[in-house]
């Protein structure tokens, strides 16, 4: 009866941990396109170091707002490019591909806007 017990406790455990790791294992981050132009972005594993090849490529129209998500391999982030036409904006060089790509956390917000010839990046 002991016994039993114990192993109940223990799966419930193991099925906690398994949904936890789960949910950092795959984050979902919102980018909100607040110009006239499409931004197009590059979506990279949070564990990839080189950011040669994306798990996904997409696009946020102007002016709306989409979800998206990866690859997590537990780090709990996405690096992602953000490109619009060919030049790529929103860099950081905080160990993100060369500087070409920007963390997103799961649950993280990236809203996009410009002024004048210049893109502003407001990531929280």
């Amino acid at each position: 009866m002991l016994i039993n017990s114990f192993t109940k406790l223990a799966l419930a455990t193991a099925a906690g941990l398994f949904f936890t790791f789960g949910a950092e294992a795959s984050p979902r981050f919102t980018i909100e396109n607040k110009t006239e132009r499409t931004i197009k972005i590059d979506i990279y594993s949070g564990g990839d170091t080189s950011c040669l090849d994306s798990e996904k490529g997409r696009s946020v129209p102007p002016n709306k707002t989409k979800t998206f998500g990866c690859t997590g391999n537990g780090k709990g982030k996405c690096k992602v490019q953000f490109r619009v036409d060919s030049t790529s904006i929103c860099g950081k060089q905080e160990n993100t591909c060369s500087g070409k790509a920007v963390k997103m956390k799961g649950g993280s917000h990236a809203k996009i806007s410009r002024n004048g010839h210049n893109f502003q990046c407001d990531i929280s």
